[in-house]
């Protein structure tokens, strides 16, 4: 039994993943029109997804992270007028 170690190179996977995903067809029939195995396309959609997904979930996190400071500077900001105004207050003669 003579074991083929295919490799294939990232264009060709890309190509695989982007006939899967943006074109909606099937994982076997691409595998089949391939021939490659389905789970090794599996795999790759699952892995170029993974990617995407971390990409999304750093954006949203840093859009969180974001609203969350400026908060905190417009309570600062509100903190240093209320200060400023009080200041005066005690200083008049």
């Amino acid at each position: 039994m003579s074991s083929t170690n295919n490799r294939y190179d990232e264009e060709f996977k890309a190509h695989a993943v982007k006939m899967v995903v943006e074109k909606g067809r099937s994982v076997s029939t691409v595998a089949k029109e391939l021939g490659v195995s389905p789970p090794a396309i599996r795999r790759w959609v699952k892995l170029s997804t993974q990617g995407e997904d971390s990409t999304a979930k750093r954006l949203a996190e840093l859009e969180r992270e974001n609203r969350k400071l400026k908060k905190e500077l417009s309570d600062t900001k509100e903190t240093v007028e209320v200060l400023k105004k009080s200041v005066a207050i005690f200083v008049r003669p």
